[in-house]
């Protein structure tokens, strides 16, 4: 790993500032040292764990999963038209004859 440009510009200033404040940059560089270790540590980690859930083919197994599921569903769209065109034609028919059952409703004696 190339090291970034943080840590070699850091080096460069160790180089050329006085000693007082020379232990307390060794300090800063050993503990991002350390975070940089721990970071590629968990990262190996990551790959590991994602390797063995299946990696990338468990991925494009869950795409062709879902590709078939749309294979199935669409011909589903085009059975509910015509239901939703009768469901449609039943509600504009009972729309009609609603004004028709009210005044009825008020014409009947209590």
């Amino acid at each position: 790993m190339k090291p970034p440009l943080f840590f070699s510009c850091l080096v460069l200033c160790l180089t050329s500032l006085s000693c007082e404040r020379h232990a307390e940059l060794q300090r800063e560089i050993a503990t991002l040292e350390a975070k940089v270790k721990h970071d590629e540590a968990a990262t190996r980690q990551y790959d590991k764990d994602i390797a063995a859930l299946d990696g990338r083919e468990g991925l494009n197994r869950i795409v062709q999963q879902a590709q078939i599921k749309d294979e199935q569903l669409r011909p589903l769209e085009f059975v509910n038209a015509p239901r939703e065109r009768k469901l449609s034609a039943i509600e504009s028919g009972f729309a009609k004859l609603k004004p028709a059952a009210e005044a009825f409703k008020a014409a009947q004696p209590k």
